[in-house]
């Protein structure tokens, strides 16, 4: 691997033979303008980033269809390297100029590879007592860039495996018992001080809400001669952490809004304010990698999924095309749920089970009697409860819906000015007296007194947090069966309603829950929620066939 690569691909950027958003191609300028400068305190000296080259085509992929084969980096990550090691102090070639680094990319770009390289590289290169260490979320996440090092080292030739030593939780240079390479979680700000980094990689930092765990690492570095923290993450959900002020400081820089700092170097890779991102054209610049580890077939079925369904939307737009949004969209077009009304089916269904959420006393309670058919065939019936006096609440242009809900009887007005609920008990028990119910699936919000009672009337009842641990699963589910017109109804206008004032709150690792638009309060969606715990009774519930494998004709 040759050095000059990372350097024409500067140049190819700054001609326009290389597709990238505003950032990157700034950040290509700076460097050759930086590259061509003979009268500052830096030379660019290319016996620095060959080094590194060099030992990085000792190693060897782990995992995949290039295993074992050398690694062979692409030229973006090439002139990453470049970028980071080239520069050095004209009196002291021994002193690097950049010190801080992001390398902000979506998934599948190479990015573990590259900086278990640079950590391994660090660890055995870097200064005596080098400290290295990589920082995630979690230990998990952290141990990622860790793992990928220690099977970089197994695959060395005996001669530069005997550079280092390994055991379960740590990687020393070998010859130097100060030395350590370990990953640490953010919640080493409680063991933070009193270490001595001299590499922090901070992975997918866009995530880490908490600064402390980030600060602690970064303030022990002051006495280093050649510190190095590398933030190397994908967008996320939320601006409200160190990386994103970093980030937007050396933005500013880009801009020329902010004193050039060339103590900082990034790629902030993703797409330009004005991109289409329905338009293929644009989705090479957001990935380096696109063609290589990351396919176009694969990006545009994630693209036509978001098209049509506004809960993938965020997660394309952010993990593929790198793009800072809410965690929070809109669930499922109610296109999809309207189109699955239908007659109930003639046959008996192969299994019931019963959702049902309590509200608050003077609130909407839903029940919802969910009958399977086949594997991922089902059809939803619904029974809401309101007491008569709530109804004075409800919002003026909300009213309409709710009269004709009543009209249509999915809607049962109960006396009085709190809801009573011995009547949504004794339905649930003339539900379970009309179907064989496996189980009774429930928020114990508001519950405790309707279930015992419940219980007492030998119904197999079940608590259902609601927790995104517990509900991740079964929501993605009924929005794969939704979307499929798997789940059939009498097409009543109310739950649809309430199906449009879902949304979907996402963490960084992709769990989904369903809750009510906070923006607007009044909206109701207690209907699909009754539905997604009972999909989750279903679930816990596997669907055994009757025709014992064979084809039934």
């Amino acid at each position: 691997m040759n050095w000059e690569l990372g350097v024409q691909y500067a140049h190819d950027v700054i001609d326009g033979k290389i597709n990238v958003c505003r950032n990157v191609r700034s950040s290509c300028q700076r460097f050759l303008n930086q590259y061509a400068n003979t009268e500052w305190d830096w030379i660019f000296d290319p016996r620095f980033p060959a080094h590194v080259l060099d030992v990085a085509s000792h190693m060897k992929h782990t995992k995949g269809p290039d295993a074992g084969k050398p690694i062979v980096l692409d030229p973006f990550q090439i002139f990453f390297i470049c970028a980071v090691y080239g520069f050095r102090k004209k009196t002291d070639v021994s002193k690097r100029m950049v010190t801080d680094v992001i390398l902000y990319i979506p998934r599948k770009a190479g990015k573990s590879t590259l900086t278990a390289i640079i950590a391994l590289y660090e660890l055995k290169f870097g200064e005596v007592g080098a400290e290295v260490f990589t920082l995630a979320t979690n230990r998990e996440q952290a141990t990622i860039v860790f793992d990928a090092a220690k099977g970089f080292i197994e695959n060395l030739p005996p001669e530069a495996q005997s550079w280092f030593e390994v055991s379960k939780y740590e990687i020393k240079n070998a010859g130097d018992s100060q030395s350590m390479f370990k990953a640490l979680s953010r919640d080493t700000k409680k063991t933070g001080d009193g270490k001595n980094p001299s590499c922090v990689i901070v992975d997918e930092a866009a995530q880490i809400v908490d600064r402390n765990s980030i600060e602690v690492l970064h303030s022990g570095m002051v006495a280093r001669q050649n510190p190095l923290r590398i933030y190397i993450t994908t967008a996320s959900f939320t601006k409200d952490t160190k990386f994103y002020e970093d980030m937007s400081m050396f933005e500013s820089m880009l801009n020329g809004e902010a004193t050039d700092n060339p103590r900082w170097f990034g790629l902030l890779y993703g797409l330009d304010p004005e991109d289409d991102w329905k338009d293929p054209k644009t989705w090479a610049k957001a990935n380096p990698m696109h063609g290589i580890s990351v396919f176009e077939d694969a990006i545009a079925q994630r693209c036509e999924e978001a098209k049509h369904k506004p809960a993938a939307l965020n997660e394309f737009l952010c993990k593929t095309l790198n793009i800072y949004v809410s965690a929070n969209s809109a669930w499922i077009d109610r296109n999809y749920w309207d189109q699955s009304a239908d007659e109930l089916p003639a046959q008996d269904p192969e299994a019931v089970f019963i959702g049902f959420d309590l509200a608050a006393t003077r609130d909407l309670n839903a029940v919802c009697t969910l009958k399977r058919y086949e594997e991922n065939e089902y059809y939803a019936e619904f029974q809401f409860f309101l007491p008569e006096a709530a109804l004075e609440l409800i919002p003026k242009h909300y009213l309409d819906i709710f009269e004709v809900a009543i009209q249509s009887g999915i809607l049962k007005l109960t006396e009085g000015n709190v809801m009573d609920d011995r009547e949504i008990s004794e339905f649930i028990k003339q539900q379970c007296e009309k179907y064989d119910v496996k189980e009774v699936g429930y928020d114990a919000y508001n519950a405790a007194s309707m279930v015992a009672r419940l219980h007492d009337a030998g119904i197999p009842v079940k608590k259902v947090g609601q927790g995104m641990a517990v509900l991740n699963n079964p929501s993605k589910y009924v929005e794969k069966l939704i979307m499929n017109h798997q789940i059939k109804h009498d097409g009543n206008p109310f739950v649809g309603w309430q199906l449009g004032n879902c949304e979907v709150y996402e963490d960084v690792n992709g769990n989904i829950k369903v809750r009510k638009n906070e923006s607007d309060k009044s909206a109701k969606v207690d209907g699909i929620i009754a539905m997604i715990i009972a999909a989750h009774c279903s679930l816990d519930n596997p669907f055994v066939s009757n025709s014992f494998g064979f084809r039934s004709f």
